[in-house]
């Protein structure tokens, strides 16, 4: 499955990258769940490479360049980032109305709804920014 996503108002293109989803159909929070975890896997995977020496690929700075800003260093390490939290967070926010999901084009607005996934499927995260004055 590929997982796309915008920052509605902003002009930076969608991220779109493959990803691995467990077999068989999901609810929308199962998905978000897996997404998290694998998100959060990530992170602690950054957050342990810190080295003396960074060198940048020319296709990092490209990538760098294009979303407005090249970071040289790594970031500071943070707190502790847990899977469970994470997903409480993620979860919460789809409730709030704060990002939309759709499946394949289609707007899942339920955290139930089951969604059956093919390899070729896209799942696009949507988040929505609030309005200025608003």
């Amino acid at each position: 499955m590929f997982i796309e996503t915008k920052i509605v108002g902003r002009r930076t293109p969608f991220e779109r990258r493959p990803i691995d989803c467990p077999p068989g159909p999901h609810t929308l929070g199962e998905l978000i769940g897996h997404l998290v975890a694998h998100e959060v896997a990530a992170y602690h995977e950054r957050q342990d490479s810190h080295s003396a020496l960074r060198v940048m690929t020319e296709q990092q700075l490209q990538d760098g360049a294009a979303q407005g800003r090249i970071q040289l260093a790594p970031q500071e390490k943070s707190g502790t980032v847990t899977v469970e939290d994470a997903t409480h967070t993620a979860l919460r926010a789809f409730q709030d109305g704060l990002y939309y999901v759709f499946v394949d084009d289609q707007q899942i607005e339920q955290l139930d709804h089951v969604v059956t996934l093919r390899a070729d499927s896209t799942l696009l995260l949507l988040r929505l920014t609030a309005l200025a004055g608003g």
